[in-house]
């Protein structure tokens, strides 16, 4: 007979894993049990399902602490968030108030600075405006007076007073001498010859002063020329025509040429015209001198004009080509 074998069979152990987790269970209802006791009691007819819903309600406590505890921790970095956003915030005031003076520092350089330009520009627009006035006529121009009422021009018209750009220069004198005459009520243009730039019927006559004759006066000397150069013609007519004249009066006589027979007589006998009942001049009588290269005798001319301005309380002016 066959002995039968055995099987062996561990060892059974008491303290396994499902024993330690029963009694882990049991210990942690006896600790609920100690937690929900009223002081320190634990009610002796607390049944198990209400010991369960006692466990509920402890759970469902601590996941609300655990929430609120969560939302106190955003809460407290919010807060230092905030704190550290209002540090910020102040060292950037304490930056902008120290950075204050310094602006206003700036300010009032950039103040003093506009002030200059102001100035500056003030000044400019004076020279611009002072720039722009109208010349005022003066007294005295080119050592010759200014004051005179009426003037008579006595002009050479010859061919050699056009050479080149001459004629314009004697349309520009004549200007000049116009505009300067502050008191100018009246004023004549005649030729050396004696004849009137705009007629006979101009004789003894004067032409009003005003900006359209000025204009027509100076737009007519292009047109008057064509004459002769002998200048004591027209002055000893213009001194029979207009001798009579209340007021002050000035001649003034263009040339270039001077061909008389006897220059001291002439200038006696202009001399007499002139001379008042007092036995001054009535007139100032002033020459203006053209000097024109291989044409006239200009030395002539200045010669006989300074003899005649020196008796005449005038003056003489010789201008270069």
């Amino acid at each position: 007979m066959k002995t039968r074998n055995r099987m062996k069979r561990p060892p059974i152990e008491i303290f396994n894993l499902s024993f330690l987790d029963i009694i882990a269970c049991a210990f942690g209802a006896v600790v609920l049990l100690v937690l929900l006791a009223k002081n320190n009691e634990v009610p002796a007819d607390l049944s198990a399902d209400e010991v369960i819903v006692r466990i509920e309600q402890l759970l469902a406590v601590q996941s609300r602490v655990d929430t609120l505890s969560d939302e106190l921790t955003a809460k407290q970095e919010t807060l230092s968030a905030a704190e550290a956003q209002a540090a910020h915030t102040i060292d950037a005031e304490q930056a902008l108030e120290a950075s204050i003076p310094r602006a206003q520092e700036s300010i009032a350089r950039l103040q003093a600075q506009a002030q200059s330009l102001r100035e500056e520009i003030r000044r400019e627009q004076a020279r611009i405006n002072v720039a722009s006035v109208p010349e005022q006529p003066s007294e005295n121009v080119g050592g010759i007076p200014t004051d005179a009422e009426y003037v008579i021009f006595v002009i050479d018209t010859s061919g050699s007073m056009s050479i080149g750009r001459g004629w314009q220069q004697v349309t520009s004198v004549v200007a000049d001498i116009i505009k300067n005459h502050p008191q100018l009520k009246g004023f004549q243009i005649m030729s050396a010859d004696g004849d009137f730039m705009f007629g006979s019927a101009q004789a003894g006559r004067w032409l009003n002063d005003s900006e359209s004759m000025r204009r027509r006066a100076i737009a007519g000397l292009q047109n008057f020329r064509g004459g002769g150069s002998a200048p004591e013609v027209g002055m000893k007519r213009a001194l029979r025509l207009y001798r009579n004249q209340q007021g002050k009066v000035s001649m003034y006589v263009f040339g270039d040429d001077f061909r008389p027979g006897t220059l001291d007589d002439i200038v006696i006998e202009i001399t007499e015209l002139n001379r008042g009942p007092d036995g001054q001049p009535r007139w100032r009588i002033h020459g203006v001198g053209f000097h024109r290269e291989r044409w006239g005798d200009a030395e002539q001319f200045a010669a006989f004009m300074s003899a005649v301005v020196r008796r005449n309380r005038g003056a003489f002016i010789g201008l270069p080509n």
